[in-house]
């Protein structure tokens, strides 16, 4: 308890830390400072998501808080885990009779004071014939936990093997009322979570959790962008059918793309709306069809909005040059289709070459427990896991990007 009290404020001040800088946090947008929480907004906003600024920073701070807690407490866990599974192997090993090798794992977690490491710890002793230490630590189980019926049970085995008989036949009565008792499982291991232990661990994995989910918004933002500009581009050619065939029908080119914004889906309606509205607003067709262009800087849009622009300058046969675009650039979509289906093998080597180390990681730890739980127990453990885990990104980055094609 007076543990926890010590440690209070030190986690405190890590969620402070947290809120200080959630607050203060700044990046510039368009020349001009903003608020981080301003910028989600706005850049939510342009995708047509409309989430109040507000709730957009309560949702960041409390993730964040989340995530700093979350990094605090589960080096803790992890630890709990792992001595449960060293438990288990020594049980495994008094089971096989190897008993100098079940004593050796059961004294790296004696300090729990655990009924059960106190109990197999009599059992190894026992079978190595030495009866004292025995005793004593059987004395220990039934101390820390007096309806421990194994370890009277225990107890009456050893006392029979020293001819004491009538301390043998009390703990066998004892054995038969602990019976009665359903002793749960954290009783048994009785492995509570320090929080002074691996303190260094805990700040390191908190502060690494903080950020990474505070900055989190950043790719999830640029993939929604990326998934919206490859869901218009693969949208456009259709839209240009539809603008082609209004201006055959006696259309102008502003109600012809407001035809499109009336039947064609999202983001071409959205994005072609706006066109519009800007125009309605004073600006000219031209000038909104570039903000278009800067809105979804993919290949195709450029060359639609090229093409048009030279179009409404010069002249010429609109609904001829609309259809040859809306060709071109499903020529363009079929050429990618089948690059990417040419490069598909190579990509799934890349993510294959990726996922190696991992299943390398898992065989080592299920051979080598012992060595390998370091990884995961131990501060520099947990740095060189980021490390791997960076130079995985950079690694995969780079093998996707060699077998990319780009026309």
């Amino acid at each position: 308890m007076d543990q926890k009290i010590i440690l209070l404020p030190a986690l405190l001040l890590l969620i402070w830390t947290g809120i200080y800088f959630l607050l203060r946090g700044r990046m510039l947008s368009k020349g001009r400072q903003t608020t981080y929480a301003h910028w989600i907004h706005l850049s939510l906003a342009d995708m047509f998501y409309n989430i109040n600024e507000k709730l957009i920073f309560q949702i960041v701070i409390s993730v964040t808080i989340i995530g700093m807690l979350l990094g605090f407490f589960i080096p803790g866990k992890v630890s709990q885990a792992d001595k449960k599974n060293t438990i288990t192997q020594a049980i495994q090993l008094n089971q096989q009779k190897e008993y100098s090798q079940a004593v050796l794992l059961l004294e790296e977690v004696i300090s729990n004071n655990s009924p059960l490491v106190y109990n197999e710890l009599g059992v190894a002793y026992l079978g190595m014939n030495n009866y004292k230490r025995a005793e004593s630590e059987l004395r220990k189980a039934v101390k820390a936990l007096p309806h421990y019926g194994k370890a009277h049970q225990n107890l009456a085995i050893l006392y029979t093997i020293m001819e004491r008989y009538t301390e043998s036949a009390f703990e066998e009565a004892r054995a038969r009322e602990a019976g009665n008792f359903n002793i749960p499982d954290h009783q048994l291991y009785n492995l509570p979570d320090n929080l002074t232990d691996q303190l260094g661990t805990r700040i390191f994995l908190a502060a690494l959790l903080a950020l990474g989910i505070y900055n989190l918004p950043r790719p999830i933002i640029m993939f929604l962008r990326q998934r919206r500009r490859k869901k218009f581009e693969e949208q456009l050619a259709d839209g240009l059918v539809m603008i082609s065939n209004g201006l055959r029908a006696g259309l102008s080119l502003v109600q012809a793309i407001e035809m499109v914004v009336q039947e064609a889906k999202p983001p071409v309606s959205q994005e072609f709306d706006m066109v519009l509205s800007e125009h309605r607003l004073g600006s000219s067709l031209g000038d909104a069809l570039i903000h278009l262009a800067e809105r979804m800087p993919g290949p195709d849009t450029k060359i639609m909005v090229n093409a048009t622009l030279i179009l409404l300058e010069s002249g010429g046969n609109l609904p001829e040059r609309f259809d040859t675009l809306a060709q071109t650039i499903q020529e363009r979509r079929r050429i990618q289709l089948k690059i990417k289906s040419m490069t598909a093998e190579g990509e799934t080597q890349a993510w294959i070459l990726a996922l190696l180390p991992l299943f390398l990681a898992l065989i080592l730890n299920s051979m080598n427990h012992e060595v390998f739980s370091l990884m995961y127990t131990t501060i520099m453990g947990w740095m060189l896991i980021v490390l791997i885990g960076l130079m995985e990104a950079v690694g995969l980055f780079l093998m996707l990007k060699a077998v990319k094609v780009k026309i």
